[in-house]
């Protein structure tokens, strides 16, 4: 079955009418090479902790197959889409969206309801969210959008795919802030 559905995505892109094969980076889209020990551990490894859904769909093909920084790469532009989605933002995408988004002065998405009087500590976690929703498209999507070898090792490559998790989790645990009515 995935045999057939990789002949028609690549007969999709001869045709034009897609750029690349999408979803199924086996051997015919990407050269397959056999696992060592470690690999296997790896893709154990990879199977018990990332189970995100969207970060395995993008990721763990691209991961079992030794592309490391690729499979990074999906995982947190899959945490940049997902926030795109829920918030509405239609700006840049990247480190500016993640500073709209969950900026503490007009926030997009919050996590709590930062109406009593804890309201600071509330803050802190908005500021610190946001600053790591940030600085995660700043310090690892750009650089791995951009360069290559970035990420060789399967075991940094897991801790950023982990990473890219706890971001989507806590995306999906967010919502639009709620303000108090106004007395009238």
């Amino acid at each position: 079955m995935f045999d057939r559905i990789k002949k028609l995505q690549s007969h999709l892109v001869e045709l034009g009418v897609a750029r690349n094969v999408l979803a199924l980076p086996a051997s015919e889209t990407l050269p397959h090479e056999d696992y060592t020990s470690d690999d296997k551990a790896a893709n154990i490894a990879f199977t018990e902790v990332v189970v995100e859904e969207e970060i395995v769909s993008v990721s763990r093909d691209l991961f079992s197959d030794g592309y490391y920084d690729q499979a990074v790469l999906e995982a947190f532009k899959a945490v940049d889409n997902f926030v795109r989605g829920k918030s509405g933002y239609s700006g840049k995408p990247g480190t500016p969206m993640m500073e709209n988004v969950f900026s503490p002065n007009k926030p997009k998405l919050v996590w709590s309801g930062r109406k009593n009087v804890s309201k600071k500590s509330k803050n802190n976690e908005q500021v610190g969210y946001m600053g790591l929703f940030a600085g995660a498209m700043m310090g690892i999507r750009n650089p791995l959008a951009h360069e290559t070898g970035w990420v060789e090792d399967s075991d940094v490559a897991l801790e950023l795919l982990v990473f890219a998790q706890h971001l989507m989790r806590k995306a999906k645990s967010c919502h639009p802030p709620v303000y108090p009515r106004r007395k009238q």
